[in-house]
């Protein structure tokens, strides 16, 4: 049985049912629709980036040097409505034979877990570091996945053969008999066909393994394999030790970061039925169960592993409580306005910016850039005692939150934030355990709904904290607060941090 490199050469890919039918739904409101929300799907399905990246970068390569590294640019390059009418021709996954063989449908959705998993914690420690650009460490993530989706697709024989020997040797040593190479060398080979460009080429080569970018791109990969059966695993240390360096934080702050992305992408994306890592929770360490026979002349068997033994974990739910709706427009982001936003406080890291003007940029940023409505930019007050409110936009004059504030050093979850520059996002699957460390005074201002909340350092000194939220009382499932805004959120509240760390000295 020998492997040919030329059946995973480009062509026609499928993307999941799933997918298919959210960009659908997009269609109908095509034209108010951003980006950044048909991005959001594209990320969670590997196929779908894997052809969105080759068709854009094959089309500019064409032109000109330039490359696409990211989904959201090749969106826009593409054009958002054309996209969504071309995506309606794309074929689905489960209505050809690799999605109606129950062992090959199996393998794909535990890969494009485990892929998704490593994205969702390459692009969080990506922002964590300040990288402005972490979507392309995302992607890189979801396209290292690539070729082994590719031969369970193309090659299912071979994609067989290398799982069973994975479990008898070495990775090295399986791939290099199935495939006559290792998979990371094949893997750059492969997507170079694919017009992947080089920048996100480079992220994936094992020859820069020493950059942050790769540290964490490579840190974000081990931690979605070895956490796919548990959280046991002692090597999963080395991966944290590598990110406490890169972050500059507490190994403790890094696991307590790893379980929490794990819980949030296993939430986003519970459209797959094979089980997150998150599932893996309260296990504790023990045996796994036996494999499914291997033996070479038995009938495929899907490959979905029960869950060990573990008490079930109930999903906090919000109290109902009955209010008049209160009649407002979900805010659209405008991607551009966040980018002028990032670059106008970029550009007036010399000082030239008074506290009022950086103030400005910060808030139309937050606001028109990422489509939140009530915004508060508190700060510490010349006592040191307390963080106050100092800028708002969107708090009305008869809104108590224009009176927020509380003391340094207490115990409330506002000021355990200001131990150090983190952020929160307050929400259903969090908001049993966080709203009652909230003081009943701020939990009065603040309402039901779900907020962003991230502290502000320059160095080791506090300076302050950001709010933002989407109304006091507000649609979840219309208005609510997503994933990529959280992530776009703790980027624009970094570069906050730096802007009003340089801010010129009031005369």
């Amino acid at each position: 049985m020998s492997f040919s490199l030329e059946r995973l050469q480009p062509g026609p890919l499928p993307i999941f049912r799933r997918t298919h039918e959210a960009l659908s739904r997009f269609g109908t409101r095509q034209d108010k629709i951003s980006a950044r929300e048909v991005a959001y799907e594209i990320l969670a399905d590997p196929f779908a980036t894997l052809y969105l990246m080759y068709s854009i970068n094959q089309r500019v390569s064409e032109r000109s040097d330039a490359e696409v590294n990211t989904v959201e640019h090749a969106l826009m390059m593409h054009g958002v409505s054309a996209f969504l009418n071309t995506v309606r021709n794309w074929p689905i996954l489960e209505n050809i034979p690799a999605g109606y063989n129950p062992r090959l449908y199996a393998a794909v959705q535990t890969i494009t877990r485990r892929a998704q998993h490593a994205a969702w914690q390459a692009r969080d420690f990506a922002v964590l570091h300040s990288d402005i650009r972490a979507e392309e460490v995302q992607v890189a993530a979801l396209l290292h996945y690539a070729p082994e989706l590719l031969l369970w697709l193309r090659t299912p024989d071979q994609a067989l053969a290398l799982q069973r020997k994975r479990r008898r040797m070495n990775e090295a040593e399986a791939e290099i008999a199935v495939l006559g190479d290792r998979l990371d060398i094949l893997r750059l080979k492969l997507l170079g066909t694919w017009y992947i460009p080089p920048l996100t080429l480079d992220l994936l080569s094992p020859q820069h393994a020493e950059r942050s970018r790769q540290v964490i791109l490579t840190a974000s990969l081990e931690i979605a394999q070895r956490s796919d059966r548990g959280w046991w695993d002692e090597d999963l240390m080395q991966a944290y030790t590598a990110l406490s360096g890169v972050e500059n934080t507490d190994i403790d702050t890094v696991i307590a970061t790893v379980h929490a992305n794990a819980a949030r992408v296993a939430r986003c994306c519970d459209w797959l039925q094979s089980p997150p890592a998150a599932t893996w929770g309260p296990m504790i360490p023990g045996p796994w169960p036996p494999e499914p026979d291997d033996d070479e002349e038995a009938p495929a068997k899907p490959e979905v592993v029960a869950a060990a033994p573990a008490a079930p974990v109930a999903r906090p739910v919000k109290p109902e409580v009955v209010v008049e709706p209160e009649p407002s427009i979900c805010p659209m982001p405008d991607k551009n306005v966040f980018r002028e936003a990032m670059k106008g406080i970029e550009a007036h890291l010399d000082g030239s910016y008074t506290l009022t003007q950086m103030s400005a940029v910060i808030l139309k940023g937050l606001h028109t850039g990422l489509g939140l409505k009530r915004i508060i930019l508190a700060m510490i007050t010349p006592d040191g005692l307390r963080v106050k409110s100092r800028f708002t936009f969107g708090v009305t004059g008869e809104d108590a939150l224009r009176h927020f504030e509380f003391e340094l050093g207490g115990k409330d979850l506002f000021s355990q934030m200001m131990n150090k520059m983190q952020g929160v996002w307050l929400n259903e699957g969090n908001r049993q355990k966080l709203w009652p460390m909230i003081q009943p005074k701020l939990q009065a201002m603040l309402g039901e709904g779900d907020f962003y909340t991230m502290s502000l350092y320059n160095g080791e000194k506090p300076i302050g904290l950001i709010y933002a939220d989407r109304g006091h009382k507000v649609d979840e499932t219309q208005c609510g607060l997503d994933p990529m805004t959280y992530t776009d959120f703790k980027m624009l509240c970094l570069q906050s941090a730096r802007g009003l760390s340089k801010i010129k000295p009031a005369s």
